[in-house]
């Protein structure tokens, strides 16, 4: 009787050819950026089912994600604008701070939401093969989704105010992208943070907060004396946002200086983030 043959193994070049990669091997640079591409339906998927999500565990649902904002502005404005009378010289302060808030807060929740998101979903990882990157992607795509209507009311508060539409407020959109980017940069920073040191999401969140108070959401930076804490403030990532945003919405004019080191930021945040993210592909299955 004749023998069956065995079957030839897979070669490395065969297998990556069709797609396939080890488990728990990290794959060249190149090759993760194929992969997420590859799966991008998916990570579009799950910001969908995270929204359903929100809207069933609450009463209001999402629309938590314009209310909380709404809120501190109108504490904020209540304190600074009307007891304290503070407003830094700021003549439409109500549209200002709504910008400053609404901008930064986009920023906070997308790198608060993706701190602890391969902790949790390590279990995933270990049963599905696709890039941990997708996961803080994901959660990028479901704050986007949540900020896009805070978008249009923050645009509906500003001309409420009596501030007239002008054509830059058609730029809004591609400075929401680029921030987009940004946020996308810090939270694989975060969850990779989050992976080795499990208080982080906890640090994470005076981090944040001290964050808010220095970039200029209840005060302009102008206020602080000039030389170098002038300079720093000015240059402080969330703010370069929030005056290329208020330079759009409440001066309708591109604030060159503001939106060129926004991208400088971005460019920086996107490429240490997937870069140091990457390094630990592999191993993040783990974590749990």
């Amino acid at each position: 009787m004749s023998r069956l043959a065995s079957p030839r193994p897979w070669t490395g070049a065969e297998a990556a050819a069709a797609g396939l990669h080890p488990m728990g091997v990290r794959p060249p640079f190149r090759a993760y950026l194929a992969g997420l591409w590859s799966r991008r339906e998916f990570a579009l998927l799950v910001p969908l089912g995270d929204m359903r999500q929100r809207s069933m565990d609450t009463v209001l649902g999402g629309a938590w994600h314009l209310l909380n904002p709404l809120i501190q502005a109108g504490i904020y404005y209540l304190l600074f604008g009307v007891i304290l009378q503070q407003r830094g010289g700021v003549e439409n302060y109500a549209a200002w701070l709504i910008v400053g808030l609404f901008v930064f807060s986009f920023t906070q929740k997308a790198v608060q939401s993706s701190a602890r998101i391969v902790v949790v979903k390590a279990q995933m990882l270990r049963s599905l093969n696709f890039p941990a990157a997708i996961l803080p992607l994901s959660v990028n795509l479901s704050e986007l989704l949540a900020h896009l209507p805070a978008l249009l009311v923050m645009v509906g508060i500003v001309a409420a105010t009596g501030v007239a539409p002008a054509a830059t407020w058609l730029l809004l959109p591609v400075l929401t992208v680029l921030q987009l980017v940004f946020n996308l940069g810090l939270s694989l920073v975060a969850a990779r943070l989050t992976v080795h040191f499990r208080d982080m999401d906890h640090l994470l969140t005076h981090v944040l907060r001290i964050w808010f108070y220095f970039s200029g959401i209840l005060f302009p930076v102008t206020l602080a004396p000039e030389g170098p804490l002038r300079t720093l403030l000015t240059l402080n990532p969330p703010h370069t946002f929030i005056a290329a945003a208020r330079g759009l919405l409440l001066d309708g004019r591109v604030d060159a200086t503001a939106l060129s080191w926004a991208v400088g930021w971005t460019v920086l945040a996107i490429v240490a983030g997937g870069v140091w993210f990457h390094r630990h592909e592999g191993r993040y299955a783990n974590a749990a």
